[in-house]
This record gives structure tokens, C-alpha cells and sequence, in this order.
């Protein structure tokens, strides 16, 4: 038995309605995506900026001979550094 033929017409509409509903859901997706792409493009850039202005300014990271890694500073740092 086969449904009537307004009913394989309404199923049709309400199917073509859904698709619809979902193609803009998935537009709106796609332009959130593409702002937040270009924003963390942007934020990285800025990060990037800032570390190359920074490593210019103080020379960069180095390692410190007279503090191993994994030790606790120095008395002497602990006090220059709270005054």
C-alpha cells in the first residue's frame, strides 16, 4: 500500500524545509568558523610580534649555568626578587 499523493507531497516539503534549515545552520557554521580562524590568526600574530619585541629587548630565553633545572632558587634570588 502506498501513501496518497498529498501525503508523499507534504513529506516532500516538510524533507525540502529540513534541508533547508540545515544548509543555513551549516552556512552560519562556516562563517563562525572563518571568523574565529581570522581571530586566532590575528591573535597569533600579535603573540608573535610580542615575543620577537621581547626576545629583541632582553636577548631572548638562556639558560642560567649557576641554576640547574629543577632546582629551587638560589636564597639570595628569592630575597632580590620579593624586595
Amino acid at each position: 500500500m502506498t501513501a496518497p499523493n498529498f501525503v508523499r507531497r507534504w513529506r516532500t516539503r516538510l524533507s525540502d524545509a529540513q534541508a533547508n534549515r540545515l544548509r543555513v545552520q551549516l552556512a552560519a557554521a562556516n562563517d563562525r568558523n572563518s571568523a574565529l580562524e581570522q581571530r586566532l590568526a590575528d591573535l597569533q600574530a600579535a603573540n608573535e610580534g610580542a615575543y620577537r619585541q621581547l626576545r629583541e629587548h632582553t636577548g631572548g630565553p638562556q639558560f642560567a649555568s649557576d641554576q640547574p633545572f629543577g632546582s629551587t632558587p638560589a636564597a639570595s634570588d628569592v630575597a632580590s626578587a620579593g624586595a
